[in-house]
């Protein structure tokens, strides 16, 4: 990924050139270390316990790198599920009360409107986006290990297919900073759920020599599974980068504890007319 300033804050991009028609962006803790605030300084989750008031102004500060009014940058209160929401300029028209209603509980956005952001929260979790460059339609996903196991990755696209007539074989994805494999020790359930789903677990997953237990690379459970919906290898963009082991840069659950802050990962379509 490259890094850029904007607006005094750290941004990082996907580096694949169809991504240079639409703007990506991965936020930061900027750069801190663990302070007495687990949430750090740059925290932009809402829903993890930070002061609102300094969220708003910390996303205020965001969409002025990003070019857009606040009113233009949507995430949703994940709960782990699978459920996908498009919004479309009757959804920006709402009143910001409907709009947060419509967001909670749902883990995908998708998007066919220019000059509106769209992002999810994450701490170790795969932060997904896609974007379809011939049909012009955006997605924001988040991907923990249940919404993984539910195929949310299908559903997205799925969803995008239906709505945009996009083709999975036309669509770019990045994968965003997530916790790595040697990072990710897991339970036997999650193992099971994995199965359920149809991943092929022995090449996603490695046994720690020392404590037997199960790792599992859930960046490249999830590009294996935008492999079987079509997406074409060469799109598929993996940053690489592990939450857990720079922590110091990117929030991380597994790192810090339960009551750290979320970083943004998004996409955006311009408008070159504006």
């Amino acid at each position: 990924m490259r890094i850029s300033e904007k607006n005094n804050i750290t941004l990082y991009q996907f580096e694949s050139p169809a991504f240079e028609s639409v703007t990506t962006f991965v936020t930061t803790r900027h750069n801190i270390t663990h302070t007495a605030n687990p949430r750090g300084n740059f925290n932009l989750g809402l829903y993890c316990g930070d002061d609102t008031a300094q969220v708003e102004a910390r996303l205020l500060q965001l969409c002025g790198a990003l070019g857009i009014a606040r009113t233009r940058l949507y995430y949703p209160r994940q709960v782990h599920g699978c459920k996908v929401l498009a919004i479309d300029s009757n959804f920006v028209a709402l009143p910001h009360r409907e709009q947060l209603e419509a967001l909670d509980g749902v883990d995908a956005i998708i998007t066919n409107v220019p000059q509106v952001a769209i992002a999810v929260t994450t701490a170790d979790c795969v932060p997904i986006v896609l974007f379809d460059p011939v049909h012009r339609a955006i997605a924001a996903i988040h991907a923990g290990w249940r919404g993984t196991a539910q195929n949310i990755v299908e559903h997205t696209v799925h969803t995008m297919s239906q709505l945009y007539a996009t083709q999975p074989h036309e669509i770019h994805a990045g994968i965003g900073p997530c916790i790595g494999v040697e990072a990710y020790e897991v339970g036997d359930e999650v193992i099971e759920a994995m199965y359920r789903a149809g991943v092929d677990v022995d090449s996603v997953t490695v046994r720690n020599r020392n404590t037997h237990k199960m790792h599992i690379d859930l960046a490249a459970t999830n590009a294996d599974m935008l492999l079987r919906c079509g997406v074409e290898l060469m799109n598929i963009e993996v940053c690489g980068i592990c939450t857990h082991h720079n922590s110091a840069n990117f929030y991380s659950v597994r790192a810090l504890g339960n009551e750290t802050g979320r970083f943004l990962t998004g996409v955006m379509m311009r408008d070159d007319s504006v």
